[in-house]
């Protein structure tokens, strides 16, 4: 009867649900490993076989037929240390997640000077470079009572300020590189 106990009192137990949410993660980590492109896949440190059975999945149209695949991939991932692997997926997926960011950067300053004309000058201080009457005419078009007009307006707005606002990031990151 002891012997039983000091089983389960193990550190190294794991439960079955615990084995099966594992399981279910390596494949999930397979399902998004088919969706990047070969020359991707190819980057990552991966085992032939793995590799061989990621293409083999992109190429599947039947519905059980990728599931089907999706698990042997799943299973393959649980053989090996798959903890590299998703690390650089996530850093692959990194970049994407900062453009992102920026966006939103982009739609709040757009917001900003719609709603507040006199912020127009933080946004200078910011990016000195833009000019102050350009700003001032699109802000005014954006607010103006025919619907085209505005539309039009807000989105020459929009691409305005994300040239500035992605041209500082890239200044940003070949600083950062130098």
């Amino acid at each position: 009867m002891s012997n039983n106990s000091d089983e389960y009192d193990d550190v190294n137990y794991v439960s079955k649900s615990q084995l099966k949410r594992e399981a279910h993660a390596l494949t999930d980590l397979g399902s998004r490993l088919i969706t990047l492109s070969i020359e991707q896949l190819q980057k990552f440190d991966l085992p032939d076989d793995l590799l061989e059975a990621l293409k083999v999945a992109k190429n599947i149209k039947k519905h059980g037929a990728l599931k089907r695949q999706k698990l042997y991939i799943g299973k393959l991932l649980r053989s090996i240390d798959a903890k590299p692997i998703e690390a650089q997926y996530e850093m692959l997926q990194s970049p994407h997640s900062e453009d992102v960011k920026h966006f939103h950067d982009v739609e709040n300053w757009r917001d900003t000077i719609i709603e507040e004309p006199k912020k127009i000058n933080d946004f200078l201080a910011s990016y000195p470079m833009a000019q102050r009457q350009s700003l001032i005419k699109m802000q005014k078009d954006s607010v103006n009572s025919n619907p085209q007009i505005s539309t039009r307006a807000k989105r020459k707005l929009f691409a305005y300020i994300k040239e500035f606002v992605f041209d500082q990031v890239e200044q940003d990151n070949q600083d950062d590189f130098l």
